[in-house]
């Protein structure tokens, strides 16, 4: 479970795209590390469409847009026998194999990531 950095819906409007085809990725898997300050880093598995991916990216592009409100992330790991919370202000980047890109919705056909 975790706290989506705009209202689910938000989330929502963010499609993944496979950064070398520029095709929805649909339900590929991703393997995820999640980078946070202090030089912590967390490996994890999951879909290409998960609504976490999109919560993560989300967080960054609150950030840049000016908007300084934290979310929290709590991340169920180890085949849910432990939880990694934080909160969006330690999100220092995400790296994804294969590489991704989010566009939001309408956006598809545009060559630009969300923004």
């Amino acid at each position: 479970m975790f706290s989506s950095p705009q209202n689910e819906s938000s989330s929502q409007t963010l499609n993944v795209v496979d950064a070398q085809s520029a095709q929805p990725s649909q339900s590929r898997d991703v393997s995820v590390t999640i980078l946070l300050a202090g030089g912590y880093q967390y490996h994890l598995t999951m879909k290409a469409d998960t609504a976490l991916l999109r919560s993560l990216v989300g967080a960054f592009l609150a950030r840049t847009q000016g908007k300084s409100e934290n979310f929290l992330f709590q991340i169920p790991i180890e085949d849910g026998q432990s939880s990694l919370c934080f909160t969006s202000e330690h999100l220092v980047g995400i790296v994804t194999n294969p590489p991704l890109i989010v566009r939001r919705q309408g956006n598809e056909s545009e060559g630009n990531p969300a923004s």
